[in-house]
């Protein structure tokens, strides 16, 4: 009798009280009704090649040998444009699946790669004092989930933004953890430290681990994710939303992205890996990809001038995007600075003019149901809602137990979060537009 079946035996004998707590916590629906996803872009991904201004003149005077050629530009709302090997991205944003965040990033700018990760991973600004857990942990320790697999590292550590909580899973990928944690390993770990107090809960942990990945394990990847660790993390994160195994959360990587020379040879196949994998990843998850947000950040951007290497440097404003089921995508939402000399922070990088946490907020609120966001984001009071995102309806669970520390009910700036509101969108001088509807994008002009 294998472990499945001894599993199946003890359901039906009442052998519940010796079952493992995932097997009866895993699957079912989902504490909020939706699951997160987030890719972080390590390196500083260049915004101004991702989403190039390409209705700005000063974009092409910074960048003579860099700028994404208008004749080969995948255009966005003619204004902004997307680089060409970004096709996988335009075809989300042309459906409506994906919307882009321009001018985000940290309100002060940092340009350490270790100083800037580590901040916006915890969800502060780059002058606060580190809280020491990372913003999706304080997220998932309200939940008070039970899966083994509820939240997941699709990488061999877990990342900072999910630090700080002992419910998150370091998986890899999932055939080689599978591979390496057979019933003979298994065995032996827990016979080495099932007499050390300290050392048992771990094995323990990891037994049951494979326990719960051996169902995900036995499902097929998916279709036309591209080679590399991108494509094979969005892969296995699908497996494990396909194989209902309770997921929640999943945290995933993309390194790669610093590029002080050669930028054009080095971004092109990173900015296809991203949206062939993000396309093959909601193909994937068919009916799911509704229940499913994706955020893709990065640390910061690059200076706005191309460099003497044919790259760029460390900056600051960058780009933000964000995918997924209640999206109100196929719009480029920026309160544009310009790229004008006198428009630039610090006179060399492009102005954030939208903290990150103001879109993360805006998720929690209206996709995830948190109706008081200042346990995850202390200190940090948002602004009104940029439209990004759709109201979802919350299962019954989480209109019992959304909110992290109070029962307040109102959105940022005392507006019910179903209430339609206005956003400002600068360009030069500042217009009021109204939300528009899902889909249509805003005129960049100036």
């Amino acid at each position: 009798m294998n472990r499945r079946e001894l599993l199946k035996w003890m359901a039906i004998t009442g052998g519940a009280a010796a079952a493992p707590s995932w097997v009866w916590a895993s699957g079912g629906t989902l504490p909020n009704g939706r699951r997160l996803v987030t890719i972080f872009l390590r390196g500083a991904a260049d915004g101004l090649t991702v989403c190039a201004p390409l209705g700005s003149p000063h974009y092409f005077d910074a960048r003579p040998t860099l700028a994404v050629p208008e004749t080969d530009a995948l255009d966005l709302d003619g204004y902004f444009a997307m680089h060409p090997a970004a096709s996988g991205l335009k075809a989300l944003f042309d459906s409506g699946d994906l919307a882009i965040v321009h001018a985000s990033g940290l309100t002060t700018a940092q340009r350490s790669h270790f100083a800037a990760q580590s901040a916006m991973e915890q969800g502060i600004d780059s002058v606060d004092l580190p809280p020491g857990t990372g913003w999706m942990s304080r997220y998932l320790e309200s939940l008070h989930l039970d899966s083994p697999l509820a939240a997941v590292s699709l990488d061999t550590a877990v990342p900072q933004a999910m630090a700080g909580t002992d419910s998150v899973l370091a998986v890899g990928a999932i055939d080689q953890f599978s591979l390496q944690l057979d019933d003979q390993a298994q065995w032996a770990l827990a016979r080495a430290y099932s007499r050390d107090p300290l050392l048992d809960p771990t094995a323990h942990a990891a037994l049951t681990a494979a326990d719960a990945l051996e169902p995900v394990a036995d499902l097929s990847p998916g279709e036309n994710y591209p080679a590399g660790p991108l494509g094979t993390a969005l892969a296995d994160t699908a497996r494990l939303i396909r194989a209902d195994s309770g997921l929640v959360a999943a945290g995933l990587n993309s390194g790669g992205w610093d590029h002080h020379d050669d930028q054009s040879d080095r971004i092109e196949p990173l900015l296809g890996e991203l949206g062939d994998a993000l396309t093959a990843f909601r193909n994937d998850l068919g009916a799911e990809w509704a229940n499913t947000t994706v955020v893709i950040q990065t640390e910061f951007g690059r200076r706005v001038r191309e460099n003497a290497a044919l790259g760029t440097d460390h900056g600051h404003g960058g780009v933000l995007l964000v995918a997924g089921g209640g999206v109100n995508g196929g719009r480029v939402y920026a309160d544009w600075p310009g790229l004008a000399p006198g428009d630039l922070s610090a006179g060399e990088d492009l102005a954030v003019t939208t903290d990150y946490r103001q879109v993360l907020t805006e998720m929690f609120t209206l996709q995830f149901g948190v109706a008081d966001s200042s346990g995850i984001f202390e200190g940090f009071s948002p602004g009104p809602w940029m439209g990004i995102f759709s109201p979802s309806a919350p299962s019954a669970q989480a209109m019992s137990d959304r909110s992290l520390h109070s029962n307040h009910a109102a959105a940022p700036g005392g507006a019910s979060s179903q209430t339609p509101s206005r956003k400002k969108v600068r360009y030069g001088d500042a217009i009021e537009i109204p939300r528009l509807p899902r889909g249509q994008g805003i005129l960049r002009a100036g």
